[in-house]
């Protein structure tokens, strides 16, 4: 019965997953673009997609930085609440939780 519960895929909701998606295209991280289109598949992707998390919020900081326009804004910082929320449930319902609570935990 549980598994019968949990037969959709995971998904990032839309404004998380459009910043990850621009962050993805411009850094050209195809893993984490598929990872977006055809959810987690296994504890390596899930690896790559937490540290890639981390790498895009070094890249936001930067960006804002240079006063750089991504996604119509020049300081996107006041989304890492919703980045870390989103990445939180998104983990958990892939099976994931403790794999991204590690790496947030060493970054």
């Amino acid at each position: 019965m549980y598994n019968q519960a949990r037969q959709h895929t995971p998904a990032l909701r839309s404004h998380v997953r459009d910043l990850v998606k621009h962050y993805a295209s411009e850094m050209a991280d195809s893993e984490v673009l598929s990872i977006l289109e055809n959810g987690l598949k296994n504890e390596e992707e899930a690896k790559h997609l937490g540290h890639f998390i981390w790498k895009m919020i070094d890249q936001m900081a930067e960006d804002k930085e240079n006063s750089k326009v991504v996604l119509g804004g020049i300081n996107n910082t006041s989304m890492l609440p919703d980045v870390s929320y989103e990445m939180d449930i998104f983990m958990a319902e892939s099976g994931y939780s403790k794999v991204w609570e590690e790496i947030s935990d060493n970054a």
